[in-house]
C-alpha cells in the first residue's frame, strides 16, 4: 500500500502522509472504542483518522486509539487475511 505499518500478531497501525493531513489507519478500526468518533471509514474492518495539526496527534482520544489497537493486538488470534 505504500504506508509502513506497524505490526504485531497482525497489522495494526499505517501512518500516511498526503497533501493536507497525515491519516492513521487502524487495521481492525472497527473493532476499537472510539467514544469521540474520531474514526472515519465505512470498510469491513478498516478505519483511519485525519491528522491535520500537531494537537490532533498528540490528543488523548488518539493516543487511546493507538493504545487500543495495540491491545486488541495482543490479546487476539492472528486473523487470516
Amino acid at each position: 500500500w505504500g504506508t509502513p505499518w506497524y505490526i504485531g500478531q497482525d497489522l495494526v497501525v499505517a501512518v500516511g502522509a498526503f497533501g493536507h493531513h497525515v491519516g492513521v489507519e487502524f487495521w481492525r478500526g472497527t473493532s476499537l472504542r472510539d467514544p469521540s468518533h474520531l474514526l472515519e471509514g465505512t470498510g469491513k474492518n478498516l478505519r483511519h483518522v485525519k491528522l491535520r495539526t500537531v494537537a490532533d496527534a498528540t490528543n488523548p482520544e488518539m493516543r487511546a486509539l493507538v493504545r487500543e489497537a495495540i491491545r486488541l493486538d495482543l490479546v487476539e488470534e492472528k486473523r487470516v487475511r
